[in-house]
C-alpha cells in the first residue's frame, strides 16, 4: 500500500504550495521599493514625494473624495471617483464604466481595485495617479480588467508597472497562480509594459472583443486585442521583473531583430508554412499620432495585422449565425489555431526621429 505521505497527489499539492511561497516572496512589495504602510503600501518616487498603493473596497463607497469639474470641486465617494477616472483615461460614456456597485465587490471574487495616489494630496483629483481593477478568476486565473495611469504620468517613474507588480502580488495572496487581460495589439506603450516590462506572453487575437468601442481614446475603430497570459509562479517572470527593477534587461538585439523574417500581409501564409522558430511583425511608432495624421492608413493597418498574424497565432472571432434577438444560442466562438506565441517586444530606432515597433513570435517547441 501506497504511503499517504508520498502519494502523487500530496506530492503535487506540496509543489505547488511551494511554488506560490516562492512566488510571493519574488513578487513581495519591499523587492520594488515599496513600504508598508498601515493596510497598503508606500514608495519615495522623485518629483512626487510619498506615493502610495491602497486597496479599495466596500467601505470606500462611504468614504468622501472629490473630482473637480469646470474648476469647481464635486464631492463623491472614493469608488464613484473610481468611476470618473475610467472615464477620463478612455473618454467612455457611462453605460461602458465598471459601476460602484462592481466595484465594491470585486474583492469578493479574489479581485482588487489597486489605486496611487500622492500621500501630500491624497487619492483625489489632485492627487490621483494611477489605478488597477481585477475580477477574481476560474482556475486560478485573475481577469484584470483595467490599469489606467494619469496623463502626465504615463511611459515615467514605472507606476503603472508598480501597480500591475501588486496586483500580481496580491492575486497571489487570493489563490490565483496566473494573470490574464486584453490590450490593443496597435499601442507600443501596452505592449512595451505587458509583454517586455511583466514578461507576459500572448496566446491569441480576438478580432473585435468589445464590438465597436465608443472611446475619446480609441476612436471608432475595431477592438482587436492581443489577450496577455501572465504567469505568476514561473521562475521566467521572476528574472524578468528583477531584471527590470535592476534595469538590466536588454531585450532583443538589434543582430538578433535584423535575422528574424518579417511577417507581412503578403507573405504571412508562405512564411507561416516555412516554421521559422522565430518571426517579427512591426507596428505603427505611435498609433495616435498615426490616427491624427493619416487615420485612412492607420485603419488600414490594423486590417493587414489580421491578416498577418491569422496564419501564425491562435485567433478567435464570433460565428454568427442568426439574430440574438430571437435567440443568442445561435452565437458562438469560431477558433482558428496557431502555432506561434508573442513571447518579446522590441523598439529601435531604423533612423533618426523615426522609431520600429515590433513583436517577436517565437513557435511553441522552437526553442530548445
Amino acid at each position: 500500500m501506497m504511503d499517504e505521505q508520498f502519494s502523487p497527489d500530496r506530492v503535487r499539492a506540496t509543489r505547488e504550495r511551494a511554488d506560490v511561497e516562492l512566488a510571493v516572496a519574488a513578487l513581495h512589495p519591499q523587492r520594488f521599493g515599496l513600504s508598508k504602510h498601515r493596510d497598503g503600501w508606500i514608495t519615495q518616487v522623485p518629483g512626487l514625494g510619498n506615493v502610495v498603493y491602497a486597496s479599495l473596497a466596500w467601505p470606500h463607497a462611504q468614504c468622501p473624495s472629490y473630482d473637480v469639474v469646470n474648476g469647481e470641486r464635486v464631492p463623491m465617494d472614493a469608488l464613484s471617483f473610481v468611476m470618473q477616472l475610467q472615464a477620463e483615461v478612455w473618454g467612455f460614456p457611462p453605460e461602458f464604466l465598471v459601476p460602484m456597485n462592481i466595484l465594491a465587490i470585486l474583492a469578493d471574487t479574489g479581485g482588487s481595485v489597486l489605486v496611487a495616489y500622492r500621500e501630500d494630496q491624497g487619492f483625489n483629483a489632485d492627487g490621483w495617479l494611477g489605478f488597477a481593477i481585477a475580477l477574481g478568476g476560474r482556475s486560478g486565473t485573475l481577469v484584470s480588467h483595467m490599469l489606467g495611469v494619469r496623463e502626465e504620468m504615463r511611459g515615467v517613474r514605472d507606476l503603472g508597472w508598480r501597480l500591475k507588480v501588486l496586483q500580481g502580488y496580491e492575486a497571489l495572496r487570493t489563490g490565483h497562480r496566473s494573470a490574464i487581460w486584453t490590450f490593443d495589439p496597435m499601442r507600443g506603450a501596452n505592449a512595451r509594459l505587458n509583454i517586455e516590462k511583466l514578461g507576459a506572453t500572448v496566446r491569441e487575437l480576438t478580432i473585435d472583443k468589445y464590438g465597436v468601442l465608443i472611446s475619446e481614446l480609441y476612436g471608432d475603430v475595431p477592438s482587436d486585442r492581443f489577450t496577455a497570459h501572465w504567469d505568476l509562479v514561473a521562475a521566467s517572470t521572476h528574472r524578468r521583473l528583477e531584471d527590470v527593477r535592476l534595469g538590466r534587461y536588454p531585450g532583443p538585439s538589434p543582430d538578433e531583430l535584423r535575422a528574424m523574417p518579417e511577417i507581412t500581409a503578403e507573405n504571412a501564409e508562405e512564411l507561416a508554412a516555412s516554421a521559422p522558430a522565430f518571426a517579427r511583425y512591426r507596428i505603427p511608432a505611435d498609433v495616435d499620432s498615426l490616427m491624427l495624421s493619416n487615420p485612412a492608413r492607420a485603419n488600414e493597418w490594423r486590417t493587414e495585422m489580421r491578416a498577418a498574424l491569422a496564419p501564425f497565432m491562435t485567433v478567435k472571432a464570433a460565428r454568427i449565425s442568426g439574430n440574438a434577438g430571437e435567440t443568442p444560442l445561435d452565437i458562438g466562438v469560431d477558433v482558428r489555431y496557431g502555432a506561434y506565441d508573442v513571447v518579446a517586444f522590441a523598439s529601435a530606432e531604423a533612423i533618426p526621429s523615426d522609431r520600429e515597433n515590433w513583436y517577436i513570435l517565437r513557435r511553441r517547441g522552437g526553442l530548445a
